[in-house]
């Protein structure tokens, strides 16, 4: 009996193992899937002309593509495309391929050019990809030391400066895209700032500003979110 029992908790023990190996290999596959489509894009960029010629040759790709991001002090350096709802690219790669890793997107409820507040998203992924290196922004002396994003479209170089960062619930209502007046917004502001972990005092109800959104690991339902000033 003793035999028995032993041979039986062998066995489970050895499927506990392979189903374990199985999810970190498809783990890794999916994050290798995504680097190759990334560094595919970087060098579709690269290779252009100019950013016309680069959007041009995204867009071929992908017409849901919006602009470029880059984050200071991070690897954060993206196509940014914007679907039809906020599933969609949640687990689709700019091709439009299934992949987890998903894509860096702007909120669809969003224009880009007119709204006061145009909200990102991207995966916080564990090889510290996509918007993983949010999490840099927890640190004090790094959200001092990297302030801007440059956001560039095919005509445009829109640079911004970060002027908060806090971990909110999902339900805070930190990624708010529509406003009734600049009372509203400003109301706004002061909500997300109350509640920041570090800011500088640089934004006001005139402003436009964008917010960049990822989970965080604090408690259920939290999120990092960034925020920055258009200069």
């Amino acid at each position: 009996m003793k035999k028995l029992f032993l041979n039986l908790l062998t066995i489970i023990c050895l499927i506990i193992i392979a189903i374990s190996g199985f999810k970190i290999y498809t783990t890794l596959r999916d994050y290798k899937k995504a680097d190759n489509v990334y560094s595919q894009l970087k060098e579709t960029k690269e290779d252009s002309k100019n950013m016309s010629d680069a959007t041009n040759n995204l867009s071929s790709i992908n017409s849901d593509y919006k602009f470029w991001i880059n984050v200071q002090g991070t690897n954060i350096e993206y196509p940014v495309v914007q679907g039809s709802d906020n599933d969609f690219y949640l687990n689709h790669d700019f091709n439009k391929n299934y992949l987890p890793a998903g894509s860096i997107f702007l909120d669809y409820r969003n224009d880009f050019q007119k709204d006061f507040n145009s909200v990102i998203y991207g995966h916080h992924m564990r090889n510290s990809t996509m918007f993983g290196q949010m999490e840099k922004f927890k640190d004090e002396n790094f959200f001092k030391e990297n302030k801007f994003i440059t956001l560039t479209t095919e005509n445009e170089v829109y640079e911004y400066e970060i002027f908060a960062i806090g971990v909110y619930d999902a339900d805070f209502g930190y990624n708010k895209v529509s406003f009734t007046d600049k009372n509203d917004f400003n109301n706004f502001l002061n909500k997300i700032l109350t509640k920041s972990m570090y800011s500088r005092n640089i934004v006001s109800e005139n402003d436009k500003i964008i917010t960049l959104s990822t989970c965080s690991y604090e408690y259920d339902n939290a999120r990092i979110a960034i925020f920055a000033v258009l200069k």
